[in-house]
Parts: structure tokens; C-alpha cells; sequence
């Protein structure tokens, strides 16, 4: 089995590719986090900002954080043009005791609706689950991401009974989250 933070992941199926973002992702990246309708059920992670900050972000994720293995950021992008970003692939929050990881996902816009998203996060329960070994990954969404909610539920996530409040989301002081976790067989 592969520790988390051995290699940087480059994932792939027939559709879609994982991997390390390149600095000439930059203004894919850019028109991503300028979206007010990306950001809309998300905390604000790389949101609105300059082309310069993006380049030093992209440089940190696939660099500097990757080997304090503080998380791992990766890049989403379609078989069929595998050099243009559309969205983000997100693996953090690791707790090696309790054999956990939180997931995320975001998707430029012009992406929606396409079955990207199952498709990005069933690359990183493969992964996570039979390379890695991990045993529990949990999501967060924001209740009104229905969205969000049906691709989890579509990659074998189940909706927990309980909730979470967190600052920052959405651009909102406090919100509530619904937590859906996926458990290893």
C-alpha cells in the first residue's frame, strides 16, 4: 500500500485526469476562483484572487503543502483536452490515527452538469480506499448543494444524522453543513 503524501496522485479513467496543477494553469485557475457561482457553497479557498497569488498557490499545492503533507490540491482536467484546467480535486485534513481524509471538488462553471464531478470524486475514493487504504472519507455540503449532495450519494456516500457549523462558507458569517461519509467495505 502507498502512504498518502509518497507521490503526488496523477489519477485518471476515461474521462477525467487528476494531477498537479503547472504554473500555466493560471488563468483557467483565475476564472475559477473569480465565480461567485463556484464560490456560492464554499468556504473561500484561492477565491478572487490576483494572477500572481494564483501562480504562488499553484506552486505551494504541488510543492510546499504537498510535502508538509498538509493536503493535497490537485488539478481536474477532461481526457479529451488534458492541458486546459476546469476544476479542482481536493484531499485534506488527514488524520493517520483514525484512518480518515475529508473530500472536496469545484468545478469551473462551463462544467457543471456533465457528470464531472462523479467522476473526479469516484478517481479519489479509488484512490484513497484501494491505494492508499484509507478507511473513511468524509464530505461537507452545505444543505442548499443539492447539487453536490446527489454526486455523493451516486459515489456510495451516505448522509450522516448530524451537522456541522462553520465560518466562512459561502460568504457567510456561520453556516450549516451536512456530513456524508463514505466507509471502506
Amino acid at each position: 500500500m502507498a502512504e498518502l503524501f509518497d507521490v503526488f496522485p496523477y489519477l485518471e479513467n476515461d474521462r477525467v485526469i487528476i494531477r498537479k496543477m503547472e504554473l500555466n494553469d493560471v488563468a483557467a485557475l483565475a476564472e475559477i476562483s473569480s465565480n461567485d457561482n463556484v464560490y456560492k457553497f464554499l468556504p473561500p479557498f484561492l477565491y478572487k484572487k490576483s494572477n500572481k497569488a494564483l501562480e504562488t498557490a499553484i506552486k505551494n499545492l504541488g510543492g510546499r503543502d504537498f510535502e508538509k503533507k498538509k493536503h493535497i490540491i490537485a488539478g481536474v482536467y477532461l481526457k479529451e483536452n488534458p492541458n486546459r484546467l476546469v476544476g479542482l480535486a481536493e484531499m485534506f485534513d488527514y488524520k493517520k490515527r483514525e484512518n480518515k481524509i475529508t473530500v472536496g471538488y469545484r468545478l469551473n462553471e462551463d462544467y457543471w452538469n456533465k457528470k464531472i464531478a462523479t467522476n473526479v470524486l469516484k478517481l479519489m475514493i479509488e484512490y484513497l480506499v484501494s491505494e492508499v487504504n484509507i478507511s473513511t472519507v468524509q464530505a461537507f455540503v452545505m444543505p442548499e448543494n443539492i447539487y453536490s449532495s446527489k454526486v455523493l450519494l451516486n459515489n456510495g456516500f451516505v448522509k450522516e444524522a448530524y451537522t456541522l457549523q462553520e465560518k466562512n462558507w459561502g460568504g457567510q458569517d456561520t453556516v450549516t453543513l451536512d456530513v456524508y461519509t463514505y466507509k471502506k467495505d
